[in-house]
């Protein structure tokens, strides 16, 4: 089975990342283990720091998309929506890591310099192997890693000391820093994306039309294909139907009931239609996941 980013009705991811005394969690992500290549959508308090060490991969980040070669990475900043695709396999090392663990949040550094960029407007950073400062924070990434996966005995220390000068690089190139098309209008469409997930996580199982949707936010249905658009690279009626098929899957996984009850029981009112879509997006029938 495939793995997936387990999230909330908001796309809030579910995973604790680290410890709280310890609040950092080193990944390699593979996609030759996840369903077509692909990270899904999610977000979280965390920032997130990552590097392409193979292949080629295209991040989603709020309303941004982003390139990336091998040797390249990516700083995606905190409360911000973001997946990423790749055309075949990539390995992908990344860090979570709460802003905590650059300062606490009532100290003055943690006040001048990290408060201002994580509620700032900014999503995320391009990071360049050829751009020299953007380069410094590519190796302190690389022994950010490292240290992650060793066992010295300032191990925690350390990988402070590498956050915190990776964090002075960023503040001092702020300005730098990608900005979705509509700075000053994000996190209004941060925030119109989540009510309208919301509204269909806990109506998903009834009939809904677009105008429901985007009733959710109180904005116009162009609005809410806006919002789908650039957040999150769908349509609401394509991200409805995606939504549906995975609540089916894992009905099929862990339950007995058939395959019409779970059609209908996740929204589809004709069985062959979701029976359709199913195969279309996982390859194999309703009933073949059952039997394995």
């Amino acid at each position: 089975m495939k793995k997936t980013v387990s999230t909330d009705e908001q796309l809030r991811e579910l995973a604790t990342h680290g410890s709280p005394q310890f609040p950092i969690q080193y990944y390699l992500d593979d996609t030759d283990e996840f369903p077509h290549y692909s990270i899904n959508r999610h977000w979280h308090e965390e920032l997130e720091f990552a590097i392409v060490q193979e292949g080629k991969v295209k991040y989603l980040v709020g309303e941004d998309t982003v390139h990336l070669a091998q040797g390249e990475g990516i700083f995606v900043n905190s409360r911000v929506i973001h997946g990423y695709e790749a055309g075949g396999r990539a390995l992908v090392p990344n860090v979570v890591c709460s802003p905590e663990i650059i300062s606490g949040s009532h100290q003055s550094v943690y006040q001048k310099f990290v408060y201002p960029i994580i509620y700032s407007h900014i999503s995320c950073l391009r990071l360049s192997n050829q751009i020299d400062w953007q380069n410094e924070i590519l190796q302190s990434l690389y022994h950010v890693f490292h240290l992650l996966n060793a066992r010295e005995e300032t191990k925690e220390l350390d990988v402070q000391i590498e956050l915190a000068s990776i964090w002075r690089t960023l503040y001092l190139h702020q300005d730098d820093c990608m900005r979705s098309p509509q700075t000053s209008g994000f996190q209004t469409t941060q925030a119109r994306l989540r009510m309208m997930l919301e509204f269909i996580y806990e109506n998903y199982m009834e009939r809904i039309r677009l105008s429901d949707i985007a009733s959710a936010a109180k904005v116009s249905k162009s609005e809410a294909l806006r919002c789908f658009k650039e957040g999150l690279h769908a349509s609401p009626v394509d991200y409805l139907i995606g939504f549906r098929l995975n609540k089916a899957r894992e009905l099929l996984q862990t339950t007995e009931i058939t395959v019409t009850e779970i059609a209908s029981k996740v929204g589809f009112e004709e069985v062959g239609y979701f029976a359709r879509m199913f195969k279309k997006t996982y390859g194999v029938t309703p009933k073949h996941v059952r039997r394995y």
